[in-house]
C-alpha cells in the first residue's frame, strides 16, 4: 500500500504525520473501550488489564501483526518494536511524567503486593520470550505459552478483585459510579473499528518508512524498529501520561508502568506467533542485548516503585541514563557490528 515511500525525507514526514494519527486514533479507541467496560460492569482491575490495555497497546499489537502478515519480517520488526516499546514505556514514560509533574517529588501510593505481582508476571513473560528466542524459532507453542501467562494474570486479577469487593463492600463505588459518557453499542463498535483501521494503516506506513530509512542509512531494520518504531507506537501513552502528570496525577503513570507491558509481551507477540501459520525464525544473538535491557529496565523501575516512598528528578535522570545507555548500545551495533 505504501510502496510509494521510497526516500528518507518522505519517510521522516510519514513518521511525524502517522505518529499524530496513531495518537488521535488511540485516544478515540481508549474512550470507546473505557465506556464499553463501564457499561459491561467489568471490575476496574480487569478493565485496566483488558480494555484499557488494548487501547494503549494496540499500536504495538498492530506492528507485530503487520510485521507477520504483510512484511513477513517478525524477527526484524515485530520483536524489536515491542521489546523497544517495553523499554520506552517503563523508562521514558515515567521519566517524562516526573519532569512534567509540578511538584518537587511525587509521592507513590503503590500497593507493594500489587507491584510485586505485576513484576512477577512480567519477568515470567520476558523469561519465556527469551527462552523461545534462544530456541531459534517462534511458533504455535510459544504463542500459546505467552497467551496462557496473560490468561493466568487475568485470573489472578479477577480473584483479587472479587476478594477485595467482598471484603470492602462499596469500596469501589466511587470508581464504578464515576460519571461516564453514555454511548450506544453500535457507536462504540463503529468508533472502535474506525480507530483500529486508522492505526493499522498508520502502522503499515510506519513499517514501510522504517524499511526505507534502514535501507537508505545502511543499517539493519531491527535497529530502526527498536528505537524509532517503538518510540512512535509509544507516543500515545507518553502524551497521556505527561498530560496527567501536569495536572498533578503522575502516580498512576509510574505505578502502572510494569503492568501495561505484560500485555505487550504476552498478547502483542503471542497472538501473531499463533496466527503466523508457520514457525518464525528467531535470532537470539541479535535480540539478546535488547532483552537484557528489558530485564534491566524492569529492575530499575521496580526498585523505584517498591523501594521508594517518593520519586523526584534524580530518579527520572536514572531512568533516562539507562535508556541513553540502551540507545548507545543500539548505536554501537549499528556502526560497528554491522
Amino acid at each position: 500500500m505504501f510502496h510509494w515511500i521510497q526516500s528518507i525525507p518522505v519517510a521522516v514526514i510519514v513518521f511525524i504525520v502517522m505518529s499524530y494519527v496513531i495518537s488521535k486514533a488511540s485516544d478515540w479507541l481508549g474512550d470507546a473501550l473505557h465506556i464499553l467496560g463501564k457499561k459491561l460492569n467489568i471490575p476496574t482491575s480487569i478493565r485496566g488489564a483488558t480494555f484499557d490495555a488494548v487501547s494503549s497497546s494496540f499500536p504495538e499489537f498492530t506492528t507485530a501483526m503487520v510485521a507477520v502478515l504483510v512484511y513477513k519480517n517478525f524477527n526484524d520488526v515485530g520483536i524489536p518494536t515491542v521489546a523497544g516499546s517495553a523499554i520506552f514505556n517503563i523508562l521514558i514514560i515515567p521519566m517524562a511524567s516526573i519532569f512534567a509533574f509540578k511538584g518537587a517529588k511525587i509521592a507513590l501510593n503503590v500497593d507493594k503486593k500489587v507491584a510485586l505481582r505485576d513484576m512477577g508476571f512480567y519477568i515470567v513473560s520476558v523469561i519465556a520470550l527469551t527462552l523461545f528466542t534462544y530456541s531459534g524459532s517462534y511458533g504455535m507453542v510459544s504463542g500459546m505459552v505467552l497467551i496462557s501467562i496473560y490468561v493466568a494474570y487475568l485470573a489472578v486479577l479477577y480473584a483479587q478483585a472479587k476478594k477485595h469487593i467482598l471484603e470492602n463492600t462499596g469500596s469501589e463505588a466511587s470508581d464504578e459510579d464515576e460519571p461516564c459518557e453514555d454511548m450506544s453499542y453500535s457507536k462504540i463498535l463503529m468508533i472502535s473499528a474506525a480507530s483500529m483501521l486508522a492505526i493499522w494503516v498508520s502502522i503499515d506506513a510506519l513499517v514501510q518508512s522504517a524499511i526505507v530509512v534502514s535501507a537508505g542509512l545502511g543499517i539493519p531494520a531491527y535497529i530502526v524498529s527498536v528505537i524509532i518504531l517503538s518510540g512512535c507506537t509509544s507516543i500515545p501513552d507518553m502524551l497521556l501520561s505527561i498530560k496527567s502528570a501536569s495536572k498533578g496525577d503522575a502516580d498512576a503513570a509510574i505505578s502502572n508502568a510494569i503492568g501495561s507491558n505484560i500485555f505487550d509481551i504476552c498478547i502483542c507477540l503471542g497472538v501473531p506467533m499463533m496466527l503466523a501459520g508457520q514457525n518464525l525464525p528467531a535470532n537470539f544473538s541479535q535480540n539478546v542485548g535488547v532483552l537484557g535491557f528489558v530485564f534491566g529496565s524492569v529492575a530499575l523501575t521496580g526498585f523505584l516503585i517498591t523501594g521508594q516512598k517518593d520519586v523526584g528528578k534524580r530518579h527520572a535522570l536514572a531512568m533516562f541514563s539507562l535508556y541513553a545507555v540502551f540507545v548507545g548500545y543500539i548505536a554501537i551495533n549499528a556502526f560497528t557490528i554491522f
